[in-house]
């Protein structure tokens, strides 16, 4: 039997948008190129969840600590 992973992103609104709709125009211009990279790296990612981790939590497509809540992505 074969089991298979779903590899979870956490991801700021900014970038969740970014990912979902391809629209850059919320995020920092300093962090465009980082967040290109990762939907290169990447593909195609399905929004999975809303999440509000407590504290502090980095997004794993801009490199930015955020606050608050964000989305989670993951592939197909």
């Amino acid at each position: 039997m074969t089991s298979a992973t779903t590899t979870a992103y956490q991801l700021c609104n900014s970038c969740a948008v970014a990912v979902a709709y391809g629209d850059m125009t919320a995020l920092n211009t300093e962090s465009t190129a980082q967040v290109l990279a990762f939907m290169a790296d990447h593909g195609y990612l399905t929004q999975a969840d809303d999440i509000d981790p407590p504290g502090y939590w980095l997004c794993e497509c801009c490199g930015i600590d955020q606050l608050g809540a964000g989305r989670t992505f993951t592939h197909d």
